[in-house]
């Protein structure tokens, strides 16, 4: 933190796509069976609150702490205050570098490492945060879907905010906050600014604080590819019984996306949510990591290694292998292909210890 009452925070905006469309369609008469049907979105929201604030209070930690959230009309903010990490004096991004004081924090000090109220704890809050609104992208867009209606689009920033004291004295966490405001106009740019359909897009700086945190960063690596379009099997070239492979092509890195707001020059990416949901397990990963499972093993190898290339992905990542006579889960890379989705139970998602 610059001073005490400043403070750097990541926010995120989901909002249903088409909402207003939708409305206009019925001339904004909402007692229409149009009208009823496009109020019902809504519910999509309401249930999401439920159960992560059900989860929250079960699970804490697998949330961030002074998780801040609010719902208006079509649009889910959620944002948190990231303590240890802030911009230099002078900038308003972070560098993705060290102070001496956070290399002492981070590296063993007289045989110890300080793991409390460092930066690798403030990058882990941030994958949490950034974990969950995945999922909260991805249910919300799987509800919609079922009803052919569009889903949402998210938009994840950072900025400083400057703590605002509201007429009962409390903190007001989504005043006077650049997170909420760069989320905010991003979102409003839209498909203007190449922030197209409803994806979930990730501002660079909250990708900085998430690599401050190695398993968090190791996982979150994977979130740049995305599946394409294209048939998992080439139908033009026949693979014998005993092996399968994916064709190549079959995982994609879409480019940058950069544009001002505010006149500050921002980029940001389109992520795939589906891995990104894992990041609310980082710690989960790093004690099953231990174990000697097949599973497991691969874990350890994607916690453990660099990040591969879009070429290795696309040659390696089938995660089915046939294995003498039988088709085995086996992959490489397994973070392209675990999925913790917001209904699921949290206790039952590793299996029966």
């Amino acid at each position: 933190m610059t001073t005490s009452d400043v403070r750097w925070s990541c926010s995120a905006q989901l909002d249903l796509l088409g909402f207003s469309n939708h409305l206009m369609v019925t001339n904004w008469d909402i007692r229409t069976q149009t009208g009823n049907q496009a109020i019902e979105r809504l519910s999509s929201l309401e249930e999401t609150i439920r159960l992560f604030e059900g989860e929250k209070t079960a699970y804490t930690e697998l949330y961030p702490s002074e998780l801040q959230y609010i719902r208006f009309n079509d649009a889910l903010f959620l944002g948190i205050d990231v303590e240890h990490l802030a911009p230099p004096a002078g900038q308003t991004t972070l560098t993705g570098g060290y102070s001496l004081d956070q290399l002492k924090k981070i590296h063993p000090q007289n045989g110890q490492t300080v793991f409390k109220g460092t930066t690798e704890e403030s990058g882990g809050d941030v994958a949490k945060f950034l974990g969950l609104v995945a999922r909260i992208h991805e249910y919300i867009n799987a509800r919609e879907a079922k009803k052919s209606f569009p889903g949402c689009r998210t938009v994840v920033a950072s900025g400083l905010r400057k703590c605002f004291k509201d007429r009962k004295d409390d903190d007001d966490f989504f005043s006077a906050n650049f997170s909420v405001s760069t989320a905010f106009e991003a979102a409003k740019k839209g498909s203007s600014a190449g922030l197209k359909s409803n994806h979930l897009y990730v501002e660079d700086d909250v990708a900085i604080a998430i690599s401050y945190c190695k398993p968090c960063h190791a996982i979150f690596g994977f979130s740049k590819f995305h599946r394409t379009d294209s048939p998992l099997v080439d139908p033009y070239q026949y693979q014998q019984e005993n092996t399968l492979s994916l064709s190549h092509g079959s995982w994609t890195v879409p480019e940058p996306i950069i544009f001002d707001i505010m006149k500050k020059r921002l980029t940001f990416r389109r992520l795939n949510p589906a891995v990104l949901t894992n990041l609310q397990l980082f710690k989960d990963y790093q004690r099953v990591r231990a174990k000697n499972g097949q599973i497991e093993r691969e874990i350890s190898n994607s916690l453990s290694a660099s990040t591969p290339s879009l070429e290795d992905v696309n040659i390696s990542s089938f995660p089915f292998r046939k294995i003498g006579s039988k088709m085995q889960t086996s992959t490489e890379y397994p973070f392209l292909f675990l999925k913790f989705n917001l209904e699921e139970d949290y206790s039952n998602f590793f299996g029966q210890e």
